[in-house]
């Protein structure tokens, strides 16, 4: 596959929540059964919960925390009820101690938090709150979503919430309190940010909205033959009515797969890990896999509108091949230096050559002791592992060089059952790991 450059560009409804572990309706209750559950309620209230003590949410407050986490709602099995519609969020100090209340869950997207120096932003389907070293401001959302895509901190201190759906939702929350919604219908696409400015990667068959001003650029830009499908990066968070703005467009390449756009922009420039379908025409017929490929850089250059594709090479030369089980492009990545540096959903590490695609495999972090995945954050230097022990109920924060070096504890808490395992006298559900963030400036002492 050859590096292919483009001519420049001129000119919801609100869910129910279930307070407690499990709805009991149609369940019999004998005086025995009465009794037996008394029991069990009593015995849950002596247990120590440890270093973690539960809150409200309105009480909570930053304090010596250094990591916060957002945990599931608990893993569906069939044939017994729904696990509880919600999460807890516990914050953390750097010996594992801390404070967790629940909120209600978004059970749609990415759901995480944004840590900056005005504190730390989480949200439920009918609230935003901001946890600050004072305490937690709860902030009514007067059109409740149980989507969340991604998180996003504007120059000025707003934040800007991106939710995906039929349509693309942006509520902008100001630092005083007030909440902006903007809805941009009939469009999709993955999205990040460039700069000042919220955008996205898209096309006229996933996004109707912009259908004609696609159409409409490209005929002034080509001034040749028109494609079936054409490929745009868009602004979504300063629309022009219900139409995001454009700011490149491009012929559409059929079966590239553009993926999570994690990466800010470098100055005007864009760059996304994405896949090249092998056979695109195999996919639609469903003899294929979606994501059967292999791994491409997608460029996008907003100064003069060009699009580049370039192939992500391994050290012999050769395409890096994904499939279902090794679908690379959903990864936490970091721009550093000229590198594109990347962890995948298996722990294992990368960096690629923004210019030549060229890609050198750093190391793999193995998950231990868990049924669940662990979560990953990246930095400049490195990646941050949060695992849990499934065996202990314990959480473990960890940290790997990007540069060599093996993997480092930085914290282990105390038993959290009470926060990972939701019971009553019939079943149990198991929660999980969904999100982490740690506090803006702490390392504790990884590097």
């Amino acid at each position: 596959m050859k590096p292919h450059t483009d001519e420049p560009l001129t000119g919801g409804s609100r869910a129910k929540t279930r307070k407690g572990s499990l709805s009991r309706k149609g369940v019999r209750r004998s005086g025995v059964g009465a009794a037996a559950l008394s029991i069990v309620m009593l015995m849950s209230s002596c247990v120590s919960q440890g270093a973690v003590t539960e809150k409200r949410a309105d009480q909570l407050s930053v304090g010596d925390a250094v990591i916060a986490v957002r945990l599931s709602e608990g893993k569906f099995s069939a044939g017994l009820p729904d696990p509880p519609e919600d999460n807890w969020i516990v914050l953390l100090d750097a010996q594992g101690r801390g404070q967790a209340t629940r909120i209600e869950a978004k059970r749609y997207g990415t759901v995480a938090f944004l840590w900056t120096d005005r504190g730390l932003s989480f949200g439920a389907p009918d609230k935003e709150y901001v946890t600050t070293d004072q305490g937690t401001q709860e902030i009514d959302v007067k059109q409740p979503s149980i989507s969340e895509y991604q998180r996003f901190l504007l120059p000025d201190g707003r934040i800007a919430v991106v939710a995906l759906g039929e349509g693309i939702r942006v509520d902008t929350i100001h630092p005083h309190g007030r909440i902006e919604t903007t809805e941009i219908p009939d469009t999709r696409g993955e999205i990040g940010q460039c700069g000042q400015h919220i955008v996205g990667i898209t096309d006229t068959e996933d996004s109707e909205s912009i259908r004609s001003a696609a159409f409409e650029a490209y005929a002034a830009q080509s001034g040749g033959d028109m494609p079936e499908n054409v490929a745009a990066v868009i602004q979504i968070d300063e629309p022009n009515g219900d139409v995001p703005r454009l700011l490149a467009v491009a012929p559409a390449i059929d079966g590239l797969l553009t993926g999570r756009m994690s990466v800010p922009c470098d100055g005007n420039v864009i760059t996304v890990l994405s896949i090249q379908q092998e056979d695109p025409a195999a996919v639609r017929n469903g003899t294929r896999q979606p994501f059967d490929g292999v791994l491409v850089l997608q460029r996008w250059d907003l100064t003069t509108g060009q699009r580049t594709i370039i192939p992500v090479l391994d050290e012999a030369g050769q395409p890096i091949e994904t499939d279902q089980d090794n679908f690379l492009y959903y990864s936490r990545a970091i721009r550093v230096g000229d590198e594109y540096r990347f962890v995948t959903k298996k722990g294992n590490a990368y960096a690629v050559d923004v210019t030549s695609g060229n890609a050198r495999h750093l190391f793999s972090i193995p998950s231990e002791k868990t049924r669940n995945p662990a979560v990953f954050q990246v930095s400049e230097t490195g990646v941050y592992v949060l695992e849990q022990n499934d065996d202990e109920d314990v959480l473990t924060l960890s940290y790997q060089p990007w540069d060599g070096g093996g993997k480092r504890v930085l914290l282990t808490t105390g038993t959290m059952s009470r926060y990972l395992v939701e019971r009553n006298l019939l079943m149990g559900y198991r929660r999980s790991i969904e999100s982490f963030a740690l506090r803006p400036g702490w390392d504790g002492g990884a590097q």
